[in-house]
C-alpha cells in the first residue's frame, strides 16, 4: 500500500493554527469528519481533551504522532497538519513543540496495518530534511506533490521497527549505581541499557541487578551499626550490570521476537543497528500495540 493512498488532499491542513496539542488534533479530527472519513466521535474527542496525551509518538521536537485505536472508523485514517510555527503550550511529560501533526485512527481490529503505517511515517518523518521541505510548503497539493512521499509503501510485514521504543534512556559504565537507581524511579524503568561512546551495548542494568547488588547491604532488624547504604550506592553501575545481553535487529519479524523473549525469559531487548543502541523491545509494548484496545 502506498501512503499517499490513506492521505489525500482533504485530511491534510496547511496551514494549520492551533493552539497546541490538542487544538490541532481537533481540528484534524474536524477535517476527517468533514472528508466521511470518520464517523462523529465524541468519546474519542473527549479522550484528546481530558486524557493524558499518553497515545502520542515524539518522533523529534518538530513532528508528533497522535494515534488513537476507536471505532469511530472502519479503516485505518491518517491526516497531516502543518504549522508555520511550534505548538504551546507545552503537554506535560510531552518535550516537543512540534511544527507537523499526523493523526493516525485505525478501527480495533488493524494492529498490524495500524503499526506499520506509524512506523513508515515515523522513519520518513524523523528525517530533519524532510520535515523543512514540508514546513515550507503553501498549501496540501505542494506537500502531497514532495518526492519524498511518492512510493511510499507501507511495509506488508510487520516488524521490531514497527512496535519499539525509539527513545531509550541509556547510561554509561561509570554512572554510579545511585544515578541510575535515581532514574530507574523517576522513569518508572524496569531495566536501562549501559552503552559506550558510540552507541556500542555494553550490558544492561536490570531492577533484578540492583536487588541484588543492594539487598545484603539492608540492615538487619535489630541490627547496630553494620555497614552504610551509601557504599554500594557509589559503584559504578559497570560493577553489577548483565553482561551477556540479547540484542535484535530493527527489521526482525515481531513474531520472531516474541519467540526469543519467551525462550529466553527476558522481558525487553535492545534493537542495534550498525553496532548501536535505536531502541528497545519489550513484551509488553509488543502484547499493548498489537492486542490492545482503545
Amino acid at each position: 500500500m502506498n501512503l499517499l493512498d490513506l492521505l489525500p488532499p482533504q485530511h491534510v491542513i496547511v496551514p494549520l493554527r492551533a493552539n497546541g496539542i490538542r487544538s490541532a488534533i481537533g481540528q484534524l479530527m474536524d477535517a476527517l469528519e468533514s472528508a466521511g472519513a470518520v464517523q462523529p466521535a465524541e468519546a474519542l474527542r473527549k479522550r484528546v481533551r481530558t486524557e493524558p496525551l499518553r497515545d502520542i509518538v515524539a518522533i523529534s521536537e518538530d513532528v508528533v504522532l497522535p494515534h488513537y485505536r476507536s471505532e469511530a472508523v472502519r479503516d485505518l485514517t491518517l491526516a497531516l497538519g502543518i504549522s508555520p510555527e511550534p505548538l504551546i503550550p507545552l503537554e506535560p511529560g510531552l518535550e516537543a513543540r512540534p511544527r507537523i501533526v499526523a493523526l493516525i485512527l485505525a478501527p480495533n481490529e488493524a494492529a498490524s496495518l495500524y503499526l506499520q503505517t506509524t512506523s513508515t511515517l515515523a522513519r520518513l518523518l524523523r528525517q530533519p530534511r524532510v520535515v523543512d521541505r514540508l514546513v515550507a510548503q503553501p498549501d496540501a497539493a505542494a506537500v502531497l506533490a514532495l518526492p519524498e512521499l511518492q512510493n511510499l509503501r507501507v511495509q506488508p510485514s510487520l516488524t521490531v521497527r514497527d512496535v519499539m521504543t525509539h527513545r531509550v534512556q541509556t547510561v554509561p559504565p561509570n554512572a554510579t549505581v545511585r544515578a541510575v537507581l535515581d532514574l530507574m524511579l523517576r522513569r518508572r524503568l524496569h531495566a536501562v541499557p549501559v552503552v559506550g561512546e558510540k552507541g556500542e551495548v555494553l550490558g544492561m542494568v536490570t531492577d533484578g541487578d540492583l536487588m541484588r547488588a543492594l539487598l545484603p547491604h539492608i540492615p538487619r532488624a535489630g541490627a547496630e551499626g553494620g555497614e552504610s547504604g551509601e557504599g554500594p550506592l557509589n559503584r559504578p553501575v559497570r560493577e553489577i550490570m548483565t553482561r551477556s545481553v540479547l540484542g535484535v535487529s530493527e527489521d526482525i519479524g515481531v513474531n520472531e521476537v516474541a519467540s526469543m523473549m519467551i525462550n529466553k525469559d527476558v522481558d525487553q531487548v535492545p534493537v542495534v543497528q550498525a553496532g548501536s543502541i535505536t531502541g528497545m523491545v519489550a513484551r509488553a509494548d509488543i502484547i499493548r500495540k498489537l492486542f490492545g484496545r482503545a
